[in-house]
């Protein structure tokens, strides 16, 4: 039986190939083209605009979920540069599908940029897996302070689903509660502020620096807002 039951929560649970990532791999697709869409059309990027994307992620199938939909899709790869902070090893096929894309590591908390270096910096999803808030302001000054247009994306805290774990509601308990489901359920991994921690808008928005004007958008699935989207123009 106890062989029966794992059997059944590897083919139903078990990411990535889980009846549940499977379904919710089609809203990623969806979520993620609507992203681009928003940013061609509000960040108007030109061939030469120098992009940097920070957070760029090493799965070796770039075809998945639209992974980087950044460099899959934008046509100017010689002018972005991508950042990660994660292990170089994990990266060693990055250039078999971006060659033109120039990879760097480095910390989004502290970027070896200077000022206003890049005309976009671009970051999907990443703010809310860097820390506390302290942390997560750092990270945003950051992305401002070495960009002149920024386009930054989180999901929103208060969607019923974490994207991430595919439970609804946990995320809205109180951290210890949380993390023992989390636990309970498999996703150790996001037991922990320093891998997981959401942001409402009001939260989102408090990121940024005050002399920033920000323009907030909402990516909605159902009528309930699912995805935030800043954006810092000129």
């Amino acid at each position: 039986m106890n062989l029966y039951i794992l059997y059944l929560k590897r083919k139903f649970w078990a990411w990535p190939d889980g009846f549940v990532w499977k379904i919710a791999e089609k809203l990623t697709l969806k979520s993620r083209r609507k992203k681009y869409d928003l940013f061609i059309s509000v960040i108007r990027p030109k061939p030469q605009d120098k992009i940097l994307d920070v957070g760029v992620a090493p799965y070796a199938s770039y075809s998945f979920r639209s992974t980087n939909y950044l460099e899959k899709w934008f046509p100017h790869h010689e002018n972005i540069t991508a950042l990660t902070n994660d292990d170089p090893e994990r990266f060693k096929d990055f250039h078999k599908h971006f060659p033109m894309v120039k990879l760097v590591f480095g910390d989004g908390r502290n970027l070896e940029f200077p000022s206003n270096y890049f005309d976009i910096v671009f970051s999907n999803a990443v703010v809310e897996h860097v820390g506390k808030e302290e942390e997560q302001r750092k990270f945003i000054y950051e992305l401002c302070r070495v960009g002149k247009r920024i386009f930054i994306t989180t999901p929103n805290r208060w969607f019923p689903v974490d994207p991430h774990t595919l439970i609804p509601f946990a995320h809205w308990l109180p951290q210890k509660i949380k993390f023992w489901i989390y636990k309970k359920l498999g996703r150790e991994y996001w037991a922990h502020l320093n891998h997981l921690n959401p942001l409402t808008p009001k939260n989102f928005l408090s990121l940024f620096p005050s002399e920033k004007q920000v323009r907030l958008f909402k990516q909605s699935v159902l009528g309930i807002p699912c995805n935030l989207i800043a954006i810092v123009e000129k």
